[in-house]
């Protein structure tokens, strides 16, 4: 158990209060993007994690129940990494909270036998980046947010695709086993992509903002040549979609089965009256760029990733 005066492990008795922080944190308090605690379970119940374990709450010295911080590790043992996902609010010593969480990821890598630790951060964010920078860490990959208004697509393509080929929405009963691999063969090669289990995919589909219905799939006859998953957020007044993943099996490659299936997607989502549509890409990804650029998105931010690896740790 790992424990200061200004950071403790989390608890489940603490959903609510995160929960809450992270939505003031975000700005999304009250707006369409709002965490509910269901999702936030969800996502922090995935097969091989435990938040008792993997979480950590900053609080406020003289108030023990103001939270500061909040920070969850995530390993990934197959590509020998951990990754910690964090959320520190203003604050006149942020810049100690920072220099705590930096500290205590790397005593929780110090417990683990994984080479790699990456955090992700906001490109405009000084105190971590200045934290990261001093204490060893390298930045190794820069990523872009990007968002299209779909009122400035009014004359949004259809897209077309080559004989003997359609897209459907997955059926998971029957599809989920030739899924997992598509998506494994599709990302295997990407910078950080961890191969999914069938029961991690089937935990994400039943998640808040997934659903079977919004992952189109592209097949040729029968097989799964490629996908687009998307993810839709509604408070009944206000809706987002965004594009999560997007692949295609590098033997089908070269077809423009991407630009379809991600304009599928998209057509999918401005058919549910979202107000925005966003997505994230790595920077060095050109033709991807390239493809979102064409199909009217935007940067909106950016975020980079460092690294430390285990010989970086004392």
């Amino acid at each position: 158990m790992y424990s200061t005066k200004s950071i403790r492990q989390f608890s489940w008795d603490d959903t609510a209060k995160v929960v809450r922080f992270l939505n003031e944190a975000s700005g999304s308090m009250e707006t369409e993007k709002e965490v509910s605690e269901s999702l936030f379970k969800d996502w922090h119940s995935m097969p091989g994690g435990n938040p008792i374990e993997d979480c950590f709450i900053s609080i406020d010295e003289t108030d023990k129940e103001s939270i500061n911080g909040f920070i969850h590790f995530i390993c990934e043992p197959t590509i020998d990494r951990i990754v910690a996902i964090q959320t520190v609010k203003p604050h006149t010593n942020r810049r100690k909270i920072t220099t705590d969480f930096e500290q205590l990821a790397r005593h929780y890598q110090g417990n683990r036998s994984l080479k790699f630790i990456h955090v992700q951060i906001a490109r405009s964010d000084p105190e971590w980046s200045s934290t990261l920078n001093d204490s060893g860490w390298v930045k190794v990959k820069e990523y872009m947010n990007l968002r299209c208004d779909p009122s400035d697509t009014l004359d949004f393509p259809e897209y077309s695709l080559p004989e003997k080929f359609s897209i459907a929405p997955l059926d998971p009963e029957i599809e989920l086993s030739e899924f997992t691999k598509l998506q494994n063969e599709a990302f295997g090669e990407h910078w950080g992509f961890s191969p999914n289990t069938e029961e991690e995919i089937s935990k994400r589909i039943s998640m808040e903002r997934s659903g079977k219905e919004g992952i189109l799939v592209i097949k040729e006859n029968n097989k799964l040549a490629g996908y687009n998953w998307t993810l839709f957020a509604s408070n009944g007044f206000e809706s987002t979609g965004w594009v999560s993943m997007t692949g295609v099996a590098p033997e089908y490659r070269g077809r423009r089965l991407g630009r379809a299936v991600v304009t599928a997607g998209m057509n999918y989502l401005i058919g549910k009256n979202v107000g925005a549509i966003e997505l994230e890409v790595d920077s060095e990804n050109i033709p991807a760029r390239q493809l979102y650029a064409s199909l009217g998105f935007k940067m909106i931010s950016e975020t980079e990733w460092y690294q430390l690896t285990s010989r970086n740790i004392s």
